[in-house]
């Protein structure tokens, strides 16, 4: 019985996307193409926790040439509408946590929010190349290069729909994408792996996609003081934080891990839970969460001065286990 209770609801989820692909490839609905800016797409087949944004955050670090970049997004867990540019100064609440968080690591980078991608692109600023921040579902839009982010651990291909697993869409919805990134891999893969990996996506497309192998180093905690604690109180609103919490295992000891909600956002209540526990804190203990929550806390925190001498977020990037060259030479001819 519980399994029907899932089953079903992803079978009318799974129709209803059907339907709406089928009605974009048969040009029902229609799709607008843009000339310039070129547009790249970067999205997933599940729901978060894929590694997009800190590939977002790698293409515009790395990004070779001179070509001026921006980053349109949807915004999601904002409270405004509509088209709004991201200032460094900006809340979450009005543009969104993770485009603000592009703001913050990128101050000169072009970042607007809208929910209507379309019109984003014609009122944004002008660019040379435009990343579409989780747009991959957003078929209103054509993408002049469509990159899909699956995980290692949890590959798309192995999935099922939204509610009884976290597909957005089918699987097979793989053969839209101009290639995949595999994000959070082992170090080391071995030809087995790799060869497992794309016999999955093979099964979905019935043509070969190159496919990209990816990880994550963080880097210090970045904080109040050069001066690290070495007692740690952990907390995390994002969509897998289980990479996080094992990473700060090593970086002394754990005394608590908190786990919210993907895109948490904060009450007055936790706040002041959080002000009243950094209070209390001895000069060897802090906080430590991610950067996305970081920017969620960043505008409360002039008004709570034990929790801001207290915090620190732990940054983090994406690098290529091999074929990163590759990668750059097929995205310049694509």
């Amino acid at each position: 019985m519980k399994q029907l209770i899932t089953i079903l609801p992803s079978l009318l989820f799974g129709l209803i996307t059907y339907v709406r692909n089928k009605l974009y490839d048969w040009g029902i609905l229609p799709s607008t193409s843009f000339d310039k800016p070129r547009i790249i797409v970067v999205g997933n087949l599940s729901v978060g926790g894929t590694g997009k944004s800190p590939f977002v955050s790698y293409l515009v670090q790395n990004w070779r040439g001179d070509d001026r970049l921006g980053i349109l997004s949807r915004g999601y867990g904002r409270k405004t509408k509509g088209y709004k540019d991201v200032q460094v100064d900006s809340t979450a609440e009005e543009v969104g946590d993770e485009p603000l968080a592009y703001k913050t690591v990128f101050p000169e980078l072009p970042v607007v929010v809208c929910e209507n991608r379309v019109k984003g692109v014609q009122q944004m600023p002008e660019v040379d190349v435009l990343l579409l921040d989780d747009a991959f579902q957003h078929r209103s839009i054509k993408g002049s290069v469509n990159l899909v982010c699956s995980t290692f651990s949890q590959p798309f291909y192995s999935d099922s729909m939204l509610p009884q697993g976290r597909l957005r869409e089918s699987a097979k919805g793989i053969k839209r994408a101009d290639a995949v990134i595999v994000t959070r891999c082992p170090n080391i893969l071995t030809k087995e792996q790799k060869s497992n990996f794309a016999q999955g996506v093979l099964r979905n497309t019935k043509e070969e996609k190159p496919i990209f192998y990816t990880s994550v180093r963080y880097g210090k905690p970045q904080g109040p003081r050069e001066y690290l604690p070495s007692k740690w109180s952990l907390f995390a609103g994002i969509a897998d934080p289980k990479p996080f919490f094992a990473y700060a295992t090593s970086l002394g000891q754990i005394q608590e891990e908190v786990i919210y909600a993907d895109h948490h956002r904060f009450t007055e209540i936790e706040l002041l839970e959080l002000e009243q526990q950094a209070k209390m804190m001895a000069g060897d203990e802090g906080f430590l969460t991610t950067h996305k929550d970081y920017v969620r806390l960043k505008a409360e925190l002039a008004q709570l001065p034990n929790l801001a001498n207290h915090l620190y977020y732990l940054p983090m990037e994406m690098y290529f286990i091999d074929q990163e060259e590759q990668f750059w030479d097929w995205l310049g001819k694509n």
